[in-house]
């Protein structure tokens, strides 16, 4: 415990000064332990700074792996939400898109519903409600399809620059029943409220009947009307309610050429370009659905109005400065029985292809039987005895197509054997069969195939059987 200066000669605990000449008298031997002492020592402090190191680099590396763990969790705490934030502005984007597209279209639809009204109305928007009233008490009014309008309506029309359109005004009608039809206006004296209607308009509304009638005379019926714009026609396609007019169009004549009617007073055209000339002429509207009168030969004929052109904007034409062409449909009777004709001839056809599957069917079940029977009778069928054996018995078959054959079967053999030589060489085309005796008639069925010939009562040395199929 002493230093060198003082030769280590004092005690461990002692803590007097050391004289300097007890330095002299230090011993090799307590150098050499002094030595070894700050060796030791040297070598302990060692140890403890090697782990202090060691602890030190292992806290440098749990912080750094702590940081990186740290920055991990950020870096995917943070990729998550880029990942979320780019789903969502590309939710958002389509959205947006959806949007705009919906937009588009309604913008689109708007577009086209204002040039479907500025096509039908030229802008202007005119609907009244009146009550309707006949015309059919004034000849003068109640032909043709042009209706009677009360002075409010026409006030309405110059108001909403109707007046200020070129044409013909037309409207269209309907009532709360679904009735519907195009019309024109003759004259605007009808009383406030109400609408006169002619006789064919009358009828291609459907809804005016005696029912609706009221005490002043007129009709309860509530017709809507609403101004339109109607495309000049260029095609209509009449379907006549009965067969009579087609018998009486056939009678009439081919030619095309105007002739002067000096009864009337004026040229008019022969055969059925005259007849749907003079029906068509009064009117100035036609929709399709329309009921029109079609005069010949001292008859009215009913005609209704499949197909107009051009079909857009309101099923509707108008009749007035235009060559229109017309086409007679069959009539609604013809109509009528060709499509009885037509369910009639599927119904057969398919009644018929039912019967040829069910026998296809019974011939397919049919062969499949005679086979299987075919197998088995000539695994079981035995060689035809002598015909000088004893007990032999000749049977003479009698088969459905005429042919006649002979086997020869002992009297003490089962019934089952000549069923086998039958079905053997599939001798009859037939499921099922039976066997008859010919006098008296006796049926032997498949019934009795184990019983033999004596027990049936088949013992004479020829016998006579016929095959009879079931």
């Amino acid at each position: 415990t002493g230093c060198p200066e003082t030769g280590g000669c004092c005690s461990k605990n002692s803590r007097d000064v050391l004289k300097p000449e007890c330095a002299y008298k230090r011993t090799s031997l307590e150098r050499e332990c002094w030595k070894y002492k700050c060796c030791v020592r040297q070598c302990s402090m060692d140890l403890e700074f090697d782990k202090a190191a060691s602890r030190l680099k292992k806290e440098q590396k749990a912080r750094v792996d702590k940081e990186k763990q740290r920055r991990e969790r950020e870096k995917r705490v943070k990729d998550e939400a880029d990942k979320k934030n780019a789903e969502l502005e590309e939710i958002a984007k389509e959205r947006r898109a959806e949007q705009l597209q919906k937009e588009a279209e309604e913008e689109e639809r708007l577009r086209l519903e204002r040039d479907h009204i500025e096509n039908t109305t030229g802008g202007v928007d005119f609907c009244e409600v009146f009550r309707a009233v006949s015309l059919t008490d004034r000849p003068e009014l109640s032909e043709g399809d042009r209706v009677t309008l009360p002075v409010s309506a026409l006030n309405g029309l110059q108001f909403k620059g109707a007046m200020d359109l070129k044409g013909l005004l037309t409207f269209e009608l309907t009532t709360p029943q679904g009735g519907k039809t195009h019309a024109g206006v003759i004259e605007f004296v009808a009383d406030e409220g109400t609408i006169g209607l002619p006789r064919k308009v009358q009828a291609s509304l459907g809804a005016i009947t005696e029912a609706d009638d009221t005490v002043e005379g007129g009709f309860a019926t509530r017709v809507t009307v609403r101004f339109k714009r109607l495309p000049p026609g260029t095609f209509v396609r009449l379907q006549p309610h009965s067969a009579e007019f087609s018998c009486s169009v056939q009678r009439m004549g081919g030619s095309s050429i105007p002739t002067y009617d000096a009864v009337r007073g004026k040229w008019v055209l022969p055969g059925l370009e005259g007849v749907l000339h003079e029906a068509l002429q009064p009117l100035c509207c036609l929709s399709v659905g329309d009921l029109v009168a079609v005069p010949h030969g001292g008859h009215s004929y009913d005609m209704i109005v499949l197909q107009v052109e051009p079909a857009e904007p309101s099923l509707a034409v108008t009749l007035i400065d235009t060559d229109i062409q017309v086409e007679i449909a069959p009539s609604k009777t013809e109509e009528d029985a060709l499509q009885q004709h037509e369910l009639q001839q599927t119904r057969q056809r398919e009644e018929e292809e039912a019967e040829e599957t069910r026998r296809s069917e019974a011939l397919f079940l049919t062969t499949r039987i005679i086979e299987d029977r075919r197998s088995v009778a000539r695994s079981r069928l035995t060689a035809e005895p002598a015909a000088d054996s004893e007990g032999v018995i000749a049977f003479a078959l009698r088969l459905p197509d005429g042919q006649r054959l002979v086997r020869r079967i002992l009297k003490t053999a089962k019934l089952q054997h000549l069923l086998d030589f039958l079905d053997a060489d599939s001798l009859v085309n037939s499921a099922h069969y039976i066997l008859c005796t010919t006098f008296p008639r006796r049926v032997l069925s498949a019934e009795q195939a184990h019983a033999t010939f004596e027990e049936l009562g088949l013992v004479h040395p020829q016998e006579s059987l016929i095959v009879e199929p079931l």
